[in-house]
């Protein structure tokens, strides 16, 4: 099939068809472009239709000027009614040699040379003759074109359209065949013809629920298919024609198989006024007449455009007789079966382009209307609109976007949201349904759970891909105002009471941290039926494990944990003490994360307070800051007391030094006077005896030995170095002076005198005993946790949902499109945090190793809080998402012109299916009232759901 071209390019081509038309028509009648003239959607079925039935009545009347007669045609028809039909083109050859023959062949060149006799000059001429050897073979073709029913084993089942054989002579100067001796066969292409024959008169079933678009129907598919594999023939046939008859062709004139000048009938014009104009040709298969009304093309219009398409080949034939010689294996019968041929290509080409510019007509038109291309990221801001229309206010998608905040009364300490980086990051849409949990817990460590209550969230959110589009990217994102904080737990429901969380994270003093979230969709609940359905029991029950195991991974949890009324708690203040208290909760925070001191030791108990004394809310308060001033001081002077310890070590280190390089200079100055001393000696010694050979030489007696003999060897005495290790002893020989040995002595430690240095140490052993009454945390005893618990009639048990959504999708969705969609936390983090007030906000990423970090450092501060799981944590609220994915084939635009698919009623309908399990309700009563008809007209399905439900 042909590569679509352009809107303008194939209406340029039109225009020039144009010209030929109007020389046809009568002049009554004016043929203009579809784009130009204004007509009805209905017109481009029409349109279709009439194009598709002068492309195969063209194929037809070609068909007939290359063999096929009347008679051949009504039998190939009667075949084509219950079994198939094919075109086969098969040719064999065969060369074989004929003679040799030899001849002589003289040089034109004459040479000439002169002889000297008896002194006369005589000349002779002389020429060089050769002889030529030539090989002379036949070669020889025949080919046959025929229609065939089924296999075509009788000859019955044949149908002769075209047969000859035909032979050339072909001379070589060696004796080497230049073909095969047999080539059987040469060619043999076939072709499925049935639907040509089987098809008078073309129509497309507007009502078959296959039916998308003028251009997308089943009737048109079956046409596509035919032309497919019929233009596949034609090229082999053409091509092996074009060789067999390339060296007459090079001869001929140029262009001598060119197509051009000949009509082509199929041409999507519309046609205005009215003529009487009747094709008078016989022999060609015209379009049956019928009762005609709009713009398009009339039968009577078309069976004229036949009628010229004849005639043009006719034409083309007469030219052939004339350019292309007569005898041997390509002749004008040859010449014009391959024009045949080509003109047949040129037909379905030009048929599909047709289609695709009825196509590109709805896309322009729809490009006009609204004035853009839709994007993805266009319909989902106008699926953002439609919301506000469609659900009741109760029910309404809101952004997923909440406030950390103890109370409506409560200024947030940040928020947390999942947003969509499209551009301007926003959060994305979720129909959330809002309870109580009385229970719930999440693990620690291997032997430590804390346990939790509050509001559960649970978050229903669709997203909507198209074909070309990567999907939607999420990130969680948890931002912190200044003097605030909060924890983020982010992990998978595993039961009705249990979270287990993947990654945890501090967020604090206008922190942000971005988790990227990555979506990954699991089949439909059709396409898993499908898939399972010829497997035996056993694979079965092995793929529903599985998948019962993914769609629990849909339940994505984010638990937000507050810190101030947990601290509150924990430390027996009352309520809100801590709200304004901004320096104390910074330290607490400092001494729980950083030094990790138990909170028994900061905690309020009664024995901190004066006999008789009435504790009030700011006197609890004042005496945790004076549990946490005492720490903290404390904190402080074990400070001072290590950095004054380094400080002495090191100057003992630098002393210890400074004392052992005197000892070494001490050492090297004791060798060097000893070695002068040595040296001394000896010379004194050298003297005493050359003093003493002078009174022998005067004598007459001599004594071996020189005086410069004992030089030298005193000489190489004194170059010796000396030994490093007897340095070393003479150096630790050196007794140490008093006062360097009172400064070396360590001396005591002497306390600063920094706070208030009377008050007693705290006593933990005691701390801790005062905390807790009768085993049992004192602030469990307030009446103010009371609030928390809830109904069990309120409990949902959110492990459930999956499968609950995952029926209803079943049920529902007729399109199979919905796909449940699990999130999973990605790596790449990113955490913007302002080191100090003035200081600039800097961002950077979290590796995996800082990940770990900051979960560890997390659940330690959880672990302080709740006392190792003691404590439940009351203040916490728990958003469970989940997620599906409305998966298109195809873009926005193909959808809508290619489908003939509204996407915003799918959207719809996928969007009322989960809204509906989310809040538990039918889906009735979710919609606004002015939409309910128009819902049902489009979605009858979620109505009917709700009657069977009541």
């Amino acid at each position: 099939m042909a590569v679509p071209l352009k809107m303008s390019q194939f209406e340029t081509k039109l225009k020039k068809a144009m010209q030929q038309v109007k020389l046809i028509l009568d002049a009554e009648k004016t043929a203009r472009l579809p784009t130009a003239e204004h007509h009805a959607y209905e017109d481009k079925f029409r349109l279709a239709e009439r194009t598709t039935a002068l492309a195969l009545a063209s194929h037809v009347n070609c068909l007939a000027t290359l063999g096929l007669s009347p008679e051949l045609l009504a039998q190939a028809r009667r075949w084509a009614s219950n079994s198939q039909v094919s075109l086969r083109f098969k040719a064999q050859e065969s060369c074989s040699f004929l003679r040799e023959e030899t001849r002589k062949e003289e040089d034109p060149t004459k040479r000439v040379d002169e002889v000297s006799v008896a002194g006369m000059s005589i000349g002779f001429t002389s020429k060089t003759v050769t002889k030529v050897t030539e090989f002379f073979w036949k070669f020889e073709v025949s080919y046959q074109l025929e229609l065939f029913r089924g296999v075509g084993a009788e000859p019955s089942d044949r149908l002769t359209l075209q047969q000859r054989t035909g032979s050339t002579e072909i001379k070589t100067s060696s004796k080497v065949s230049p073909q095969p001796e047999q080539k059987i066969p040469a060619i043999s292409e076939e072709a499925n013809v049935t639907f040509l024959f089987k098809t008078e008169a073309f129509k497309i079933d507007r009502d078959s629920p296959k039916c998308k678009t003028p251009a997308r129907n089943a009737e048109l598919k079956e046409a596509a298919e035919y032309m497919g594999g019929f233009a596949r023939w034609l090229g082999c046939a053409e091509s092996y024609l074009q060789n067999l008859g390339s060296e007459v062709l090079a001869k001929a004139q140029k262009g001598v198989l060119s197509t051009e000048g000949i009509l082509v009938p199929a041409l999507p014009l519309m046609v205005k006024g009215n003529s009487e104009k009747r094709a008078t040709c016989q022999s060609i298969v015209l379009l049956t007449e019928e009762e005609h009304s709009g713009p398009v093309m009339s039968a009577v219009d078309g069976n004229l455009l036949l009628e010229e398409e004849a005639r043009t080949l006719a034409t083309k034939q007469q030219n052939l007789l004339e350019a292309v010689p007569d005898g041997g294996v390509f002749t004008p019968t040859e010449a014009y079966l391959t024009v045949g041929f080509s003109h047949l290509k040129a037909l379905v080409v030009h048929w599909a382009e047709v289609q695709d510019y009825i196509e590109n007509m709805l896309r322009a038109q729809l490009v006009a209307a609204i004035g853009k291309e839709v994007t993805p990221a266009d319909f989902a801001d106008y699926m953002r609109f439609h919301y506000r229309k469609l659900f009741q206010e109760a029910y309404l998608p809101s952004p997923f976007s909440f406030a950390v905040r103890r109370s409506t009364l409560h200024g947030p300490e940040g928020t947390v949201s999942i947003e969509e980086q499209e551009g301007i990051k926003t959060p994305v849409l979720s129909m959330c349904s809002t309870g109580q949990t009385s229970h719930m817990s999440f693990a620690l460590n291997a032997s430590t759970n804390v346990s939790f209550a509050g509001e559960v969230h649970l978050h229903a959110w669709l997203a909507h891909q198209f074909s070309g589009e990567t999907g939607a990217k999420l990130s969680l994102v948890s931002r912190a105002r200044q003097f605030s904080s909060f924890i983020v737990l982010v992990g998978r429901v595993t039961s009705a009471t249990s979270l287990e969380p993947s990654y945890a994270a501090l967020v604090q003093n206008k922190d942000e941290l971005e988790i990227p979230l990555d979506l990954s969709t699991i089949p439909t609940p059709k396409e898993f039926k499908d898939a399972i359905e010829s497997l035996s029991p056993e694979q079965q029950g092995f793929a529903k494990a599985f998948r019962a195991m993914q769609l629990e991974s849909t339940l994505f949890g984010i638990v937000v944990i507050q810190i101030k009324p947990q601290l509150e708690k924990l430390l027996n203040l009352p309520d809100d003490s801590l709200t304004k208290e901004i320096k104390l909760t910074q330290d607490l925070m400092q001494l729980f994360i950083k030094y990790q001191i138990p909170s028994d030791l900061l905690s309020f108990s009664e024995d901190l307070l004066q006999p008789r004394e009435v504790a009030s809310p700011e006197r609890k308060v004042q005496l945790v800051k004076g549990q946490v001033k005492a720490m903290t001081d404390m904190i402080e002077l074990e400070k001072q007391q290590e950095l004054e310890e380094r400080r002495k070590e090191e100057e003992f280190r630098r002393l210890e030094q400074e004392m052992t390089r005197r000892r070494l200079q001490q050492a090297e100055k004791e060798e060097l006077h000893m070695r002068c001393l040595e040296v001394e000696e000896k010379c004194l010694d050298r003297m005493e005896v050359r003093h003493k050979e002078k009174k022998l030489a005067s004598t007459g007696k001599k004594k071996s030995g020189s005086f410069f003999g004992g030089l030298s060897s005193m000489a190489e005495s004194m170059a010796r170095p000396f030994s490093s290790a007897k340095a070393v002893e003479r150096c630790a020989a050196i007794p140490i002076s008093d006062a360097a040995a009172a400064s070396a002595a360590p001396a005591p430690v002497a306390s600063p005198g920094r706070g208030d240095s009377s008050a007693p140490e705290p006593e933990p052993a005691k701390a801790e005993a005062e905390v807790t009454k009768d085993g049992e945390p004192a602030s469990s005893q307030r009446p103010g946790n009371a609030s928390i618990e809830t109904p069990k009639a309120r409990e949902r048990d959110y492990t459930q949902v999956p499968q609950q959504m995952d029926a209803q999708f079943e049920q529902l969705d007729p399109d199979s499109a919905l796909r449940p969609t699990i999130i999973t936390p990605g790596k790449a983090w990113r955490k913007r945090s302002q080191a100090a007030l003035l200081a600039e906000p800097k961002t950077q990423p979290l590796d995996p190793d800082t990940q770990k970090r900051e979960k560890e450092a997390a659940f330690d501060l959880l672990d302080a809080i709740t006392k190792s799981g003691a404590l439940p944590l009351s203040h916490a609220s728990m958003h469970i998402v989940v997620a599906a994915t409305h998966c298109f084939d195809k873009t926005v635009t193909e959808t809508v012109i290619q489908d003939n698919i509204n996407p915003i009623e799918k959207v719809e309908r996928s969007s009322l299916i989960m809204a509906s399990t989310v809040h538990q309700q039918p889906a009735a009563a979710l919609i606004n009232g002015s939409q309910t008809q128009r819902v049902m007209g489009s979605s009858p399905q979620l109505f009917l759901a709700d009657k069977e439900a009541l």
